[in-house]
């Protein structure tokens, strides 16, 4: 069971959910969602990471970013990818204050919040022992940048359709239920046009980012991934950009799409990531 949770920060109140000790737990994660969802994502019930990382005893923060939750309505600037990066950061150390992890502290984050959190770790937080990212890569699927490009215009938000969404980020039939697809259709929010001009330059600038990186990175490719290449050549190649990295774990999430945490291997991914956090607090 998850509770509310805010953070105040210089450009405005950030919301999001917590789950397990709020006061001096072993380690605290904090969990940054992808675009076109918030802070629920990762608040699924049984087997999701607040759950299950509350279960070890860890403290798991589920922010919303700037542009979704209380903060929909933030000003612009907060929301490309610089602004959330000096916001978040703000607010990790404000939150790791008022915790007080034994430990340290881990990032998480999916897809633009991968993106996102590895830019927030290049920014070498106090006490982070490491970050764990899913759903980003260094190569476009076919059509893939041509769609989501096709979207950056003078809105202030972009509100993807159910039907689309879903077609995007589910893997093939049998690697999810049904429950979760209509799951998807409920968490769907509108996608802040500044977070999505960023996106469509990540490939340039992922190999910047990764490099000023110095603790350990976990990356997971979800092998039905329909926005990023998975195969071989594109997981050594993302591995190699983590030049500077204590160390670098690249790995393959079978049988689950760009959304892994709604498909059938979710729970299994999820110990996966606490593994991780685990290792890198044991390490500290």
């Amino acid at each position: 069971m998850s509770d509310h949770f805010s953070i105040e920060t210089s450009a405005g109140t950030l919301s999001g959910r917590s789950a397990g000790p709020r006061n001096r737990p072993r380690g605290l994660v904090v969990a940054l969602h992808g675009g076109t969802y918030d802070s629920a994502y990762y608040d699924t019930g049984a087997g999701s990471l607040l759950e299950t990382g509350a279960a070890l005893g860890l403290c798991v923060v589920a922010l919303d970013r700037p542009g979704y939750g209380s903060a929909a309505g933030i000003a612009p600037e907060h929301t490309s990818f610089a602004g959330q990066t000096a916001v978040l950061l703000e607010a990790v150390g404000k939150i790791a204050a008022e915790v007080g992890p034994e430990q340290g502290v881990v990032l998480v984050g999916h897809s633009i919040g991968g993106m996102i959190a590895l830019q927030v770790a290049a920014e070498h937080p106090s006490g982070l022992r490491g970050v764990e990212v899913s759903g980003i890569g260094v190569t476009w699927r076919p059509g893939m940048l041509e769609m989501w490009s096709s979207f950056v215009g003078d809105a202030p938000s972009v509100l993807v359709p159910d039907a689309p969404h879903a077609e995007v980020m589910f893997g093939p039939a049998g690697t999810y239920d049904a429950a979760a697809r209509a799951l998807d259709a409920e968490l769907i929010r509108p996608l802040p046009m500044p977070e999505l001009a960023d996106v469509v330059r990540w490939t340039a600038a992922f190999p910047e980012v990764a490099a000023r990186i110095d603790v350990p990175v976990s990356v997971t490719f979800p092998e039905h991934d329909n926005i990023w290449t998975t195969d071989d050549d594109a997981r050594a190649s993302t591995r190699a950009l983590f030049t500077g990295a204590a160390q670098v774990d690249v790995a393959l999430l079978r049988t689950a799409g760009h959304c892994g945490e709604l498909h059938h291997a979710a729970r299994g991914y999820v110990l996966r990531q606490l593994a991780a956090v685990e290792d890198w607090l044991r390490a500290s």
